[in-house]
């Protein structure tokens, strides 16, 4: 399994609905920045509740000390409302725009729908971009089973507290109960690779 190391200049991370990020990377990406990567969270969509969720949205990526950036900042929006060209025309647009060393998005064996389109889509705009791609579970009670841990981990140790924060701020969405049972995850994996707390990822690529 690797390790991953703080060496991003630009990271460029998706996120299908608000908190995914949080939830799946968010450790991470409180790491990359305090390590002096420019990181941008990108929302693709607001499924419900808009006030409420980009004001969620603003202060989780407020506590990462990440830009973020709504995909469609107007109002309430579905991803499979988009075509697959549409989506991958967007993405394509951002990391034009970002040149990222890195790009996290969700993982292809998470079974929510919105997730999946997410990945497929992110990684299609990549093709062309030499950067380390990574991908992130948000929702793992949702993964195909049997289904290894990860390829990769991160050592979340000094972010733990941040990355709960900004899961905690979205409190629509994410009870107390889950706050805490995050932790207890991300113990448990950090015992898997020699650290009080990480992440887990799958490393679909390393730039060369």
């Amino acid at each position: 399994m690797t390790r991953l190391a703080d060496s991003a200049r630009s990271v460029l991370a998706f996120g299908a609905h608000p908190d995914d990020l949080e939830v799946g990377a968010g450790g991470l990406l409180a790491r990359l920045v305090r390590a002096g990567s420019r990181v941008t969270m990108v929302v693709v969509s607001i499924p419900n509740r808009y006030e409420v969720r980009t004001a969620e949205a603003r202060a989780g990526a407020n506590l990462i000390g990440a830009q973020l950036v709504f995909m469609q900042p107007d109002d309430v929006s579905r991803i499979e409302d988009l075509e697959m060209h549409e989506l991958v025309a967007r993405f394509d647009a951002y990391v034009a725009e970002h040149a990222p060393d890195m790009v996290i998005t969700h993982a292809a064996t998470d079974l929510h729908l919105d997730h999946t389109l997410v990945n497929r889509a992110s990684i299609s705009a990549c093709r062309r971009q030499p950067c380390d791609l990574l991908a992130y579970m948000a929702s793992p009670d949702l993964g195909t089973q049997p289904r290894p841990i990860g390829t990769c981990f991160a050592d979340i140790t000094s972010t733990i507290d941040i990355k709960l924060a900004a899961m905690a701020v979205h409190a629509s969405q994410i009870t107390p109960r889950s706050i805490e049972s995050k932790r207890d995850a991300a113990r448990a994996t950090g015992r898997l690779c020699g650290h009080e707390y990480a992440e887990a990822f799958d490393l679909l690529r390393l730039r060369v």
